[in-house]
């Protein structure tokens, strides 16, 4: 279900269709239905599940931030990450960016800009924040 979703571009509408998937294999798990009317708290302590695929998602988002920024800027991967299109954009609200992503995760864990650089303490740093 999340293979390639570090990439993934997420908005609300879709971190809750991600979740409802996610509940509905845990009550498969447990063998029961939504008619059963068993709470979600309850199936994840049943299945002792602690973490949801949302935070999963964005870990693995952050372990690939890291290794792309740690590669060189001539490499591909670099270039593109640092690209930006050329000309107006269209009219409208912008939509939400994979980069607008990352800075909202790196915040919410308390990640600076070049901590990437030292691959063992941003793995320890990603490790601290899952918690």
């Amino acid at each position: 279900m999340t293979y390639g979703a570090e990439i993934w571009v997420t908005n609300k509408r879709t971190r809750d269709k991600i979740r409802a998937v996610e509940m509905e294999y845990w009550r498969r798990c447990c063998g029961v239905t939504r008619l059963d009317r068993v709470r979600n708290e309850e199936i994840r302590s049943r299945m002792k599940v602690e973490s949801d695929v949302i935070k999963f998602i964005e870990d693995r988002r952050l372990v690939w931030y890291g290794h792309v920024r740690r590669a060189s800027a001539s490499k591909w991967i670099g270039v593109v990450t640092d690209w930006s299109p050329v000309g107006r954009r269209k009219r409208g609200r912008p939509r939400r960016s994979w980069r607008n992503e990352v800075d909202e995760a790196m915040e919410a864990r308390g990640l600076r800009d070049g901590e990437w650089e030292d691959r063992q303490r941003w793995r320890t740093r990603l490790e601290e924040g899952r918690q």
